[in-house]
């Protein structure tokens, strides 16, 4: 790899990571509160296994997960009490309907039983007055008395019905508001089941994801140190030239155009340098603060080794299609709203309207599957695409080393013999330690490719791992 292609690189990759400082705590957030220690020496190095271990073990974004979990599901029990309690009222107003109504039967049984001893009273005394046991005036008045009481016995009654219809109409007043209660917590009880399938399906994802987003940032740390060790050679490389360059200048060989143009070199070099430990910082910040440790804790990691053969991605089909569309996840919660909106166009309970609503929201929960079921296609080809022309760089770069590997020995022979100058002979190496790091580079991007197919293939959301692969660059 050229000077130019890695100045290029450092760059990318400083560039990602600086956006990436500012945006990736939205999913791992500052580390604050849990430190964790690890239990090998700072110094000592962490292989990929480790370091995708201790992520799933402390992230903070996965205990977040859990406790909006937790949340949702006390948001459950919550609704559930409360359609508990719309059942108890409907139950209490129930009862006192009834009550009413049992009170009211006995009542007119009591009345008819005084009516009916006022009648008997009235005969008696008409037969007693006729015998002249009472004047007319003192059976006057017992039937004043006797009016009076059947009076009360009426008003009474009227009392008795009022209290049932009091107490009937109460019940259907309870019984509307409780429906129309219920039909609102009854959305948020289906809300919040979806919410709390989402939510678990998250956790699982991110687990999945958590793999190759260490990955991802694991070999890209890797690839700026190692690239970093490279860019420190090539300055000391520079340095030497233009320290031979002013040597030429003072003999008159070389004009001081040429020396200055050597000195911005080295100036340039020394800035490609330090953005590239700059960016390198911000890396081993971001593992670290997935791991859940201080931001600045030592971190060395071993450099990953991945023995995968080439071999071609499978070719498309619409057998690997449907798999792959099986596995979708949004898929399914479309179908999921479908069906939700169609059971509501089924509830005659319902305004003309909101059943209009529904029937639309069913055509637009068809008209996202086949939208999603297209992106589905195209990223599934995408991917296959990625795997070929990622396997296709890296035995390009295979071929290449062997190349470099030849013309480097065969460079050195021609040292040994006085042909190439020391300086030419660095030059040289350094042109043949590019062409490894650009082979470690091949190889760990063959990898990712797989990796990204994988996860598609699983039903695995991609979307926080492909934040941090825009922001990487």
């Amino acid at each position: 790899m050229h000077a130019k292609r890695y100045k290029k690189m450092c760059t990318l990759l400083l560039a990602g990571v600086l956006a990436m400082g500012t945006t990736v705590p939205a999913f791992a957030a500052r580390s604050k509160n849990v430190v964790i220690q690890p239990e090998k020496a700072p110094d000592e190095p962490m292989t990929l296994e480790e370091i995708q271990k201790e992520v799933l073990r402390s992230n903070r974004l996965n205990k977040t997960l859990e406790l909006n979990f937790k949340k949702v599901e006390a948001g459950l029990r919550a609704v559930d009490e409360g359609l508990s309690d719309l059942s108890d009222m409907q139950d209490d107003a129930a009862n006192s309907r009834m009550g009413a109504g049992a009170s009211v039967s006995q009542g007119y049984a009591g009345i008819g039983q005084i009516t009916g001893g006022i009648k008997e009273l009235g005969g008696k005394l008409d037969v007693m007055v006729d015998a002249g046991m009472f004047d007319e005036v003192t059976a006057g008045v017992v039937n004043q008395i006797g009016g009076a009481i059947g009076g009360l016995t009426q008003i009474e009654g009227g009392l008795l019905a009022g209290a049932y219809q009091t107490a009937n109409a109460m019940e259907t007043m309870v019984d509307s508001i409780a429906e129309q209660q219920r039909d609102a917590l009854e959305d948020q009880q289906t809300s919040l089941k979806n919410t709390r399938l989402d939510l678990k399906k998250t956790q699982q994802d991110w687990k999945d994801e958590a793999q190759l987003v260490t990955q991802l940032l694991v070999t890209k740390t890797v690839q700026v140190e190692t690239g970093i060790a490279l860019l420190a050679e090539k300055q000391e490389l520079l340095e030497r030239v233009c320290e031979i360059e002013g040597k030429k200048a003072e003999l008159g060989f070389s004009t001081n155009v040429d020396l200055d143009g050597k000195k911005l070199e080295v100036a340039q070099g020394a800035k490609d340098l330090q953005d590239a430990a700059d960016g390198l910082t911000l890396l081993k910040r971001q593992l670290n603060d997935l791991m859940g440790r201080e931001l600045d804790e030592m971190l060395v990691i071993a450099p990953p080794e991945f023995t995968r053969d080439i071999e071609t991605a499978p070719e498309y089909s619409e057998e690997l299609l449907k798999q792959a569309i099986d596995k979708s996840y949004k898929l399914k919660t479309l179908r999921r709203d479908k069906q939700q909106a169609k059971e509501k166009t089924d509830n005659w309970s319902l305004y003309d309207g909101q059943i209009r609503a529904s029937q639309l929201d069913m055509d637009i929960a068809d008209v996202a599957m086949e939208d999603e079921k297209a992106s589905i296609a195209n990223d599934l080809k995408k991917k296959l695409d990625a795997i070929n022309a990622a396997a296709a760089a890296y035995q390009n770069q295979k071929d290449a080393l062997k190349k470099a590997k030849t013309e480097w020995e065969h460079q050195q022979a021609s040292a040994e013999l006085g042909i190439v100058s020391p300086v030419e002979l660095q030059a040289l190496q350094l042109q043949y330690e590019q062409a490894e790091l650009a082979l470690m580079n091949a190889a760990y991007a063959y990898d990712i490719a797989w990796g990204e197919y994988n996860m598609m293939m699983q039903g695995t959301s991609s979307d926080i791992y492909g934040t941090y692969k825009a922001q990487l660059g």
